[in-house]
């Protein structure tokens, strides 16, 4: 029996199709600005904080802090993750509509770390992560109810309550967890604790192509965020599509050779 000869054509072009695959995927991801993703510079206020909308952000009564009031009088506050300010929550929303749009098959994915007081109690450093339609926000002012998808993180890395008041689109959420600090006093500082990385994605569908993008958090008493962040991705469809072309023009050209 005569073995076949190995086509090492053939490997090569597997080969190459998947490094096409890779690259397609990576050159298409959309990193969106975000205005002020770390909430700006170091803020003024009694202790380090203040209530004081900025020029990125929309919020009512969450407070931006600095690493002043961390290591003050209140040390039970999240150490910011990145700079000298991070955000509070206090029951109340916060929101942006970015001067980028929605493109219909792409996958939008809001990103934050979060994290808790020293002397958060079952889920009250909770948060509520939305993807909005701008459009449909009048002046961007963000109110519960408008979104296109939201859902619910807390401590231990759950996601949950993912729902779709206005959406249609496949939606999904991340969450690695954070801990607090620990200590007796809850001391953030001298008691640990972390930040984690949340995540909430939403394909974009026709109704809102070319609409701006919205993004908004709603957080309970003892909730803190950092580093808010937006990317894009296409359709894996789109992606595999793309591969897929490279493969065939491969054949064609070794036929035709």
């Amino acid at each position: 029996m005569r073995l076949k000869a190995p086509n090492f054509f053939k490997f090569a072009s597997l080969g190459i199709i998947g490094m096409a695959f890779a690259h397609a995927v990576h050159a298409s991801t959309i990193v969106h600005s975000v205005g002020e993703p770390s909430f700006g510079a170091a803020v003024a206020g009694g202790g380090g904080y203040s209530y004081a909308t900025t020029a990125a952000w929309t919020q009512n009564a969450n407070w931006f802090y600095s690493t002043a009031y961390v290591t003050g009088t209140s040390a039970k506050r999240p150490m910011p993750r990145t700079g000298d300010v991070a955000l509070h929550a206090i029951s109340q929303y916060t929101s942006q509509v970015l001067t980028d749009t929605f493109v219909a098959g792409r996958t939008y994915t809001f990103s934050i770390y979060l994290s808790g007081d020293g002397d958060a109690v079952d889920d009250s450093d909770r948060t509520w992560l939305y993807l909005f339609d701008g459009d449909a926000v009048p002046a961007g002012t963000f109110t519960e109810g408008s979104e296109l998808v939201r859902a619910r993180w807390i401590s231990d890395g759950t996601v949950d309550s993912l729902t779709q008041p206005n959406g249609t689109g496949a939606a999904s959420g991340t969450n690695e967890g954070w801990s607090i600090g620990v200590n007796g006093t809850g001391d953030w500082v001298t008691g640990g604790g972390t930040w984690g990385l949340a995540t909430l994605s939403y394909t974009a569908t026709a109704a809102e192509d070319g609409h701006p993008i919205g993004i908004a958090m709603w957080g309970a008493g003892d909730a803190a965020w950092d580093d808010a962040g937006l990317t894009s991705t296409p359709e894996p469809s789109i992606s595999m599509l793309f591969a897929l072309s490279g493969g065939l023009l491969l054949r064609r050209r070794r036929k035709t050779s």
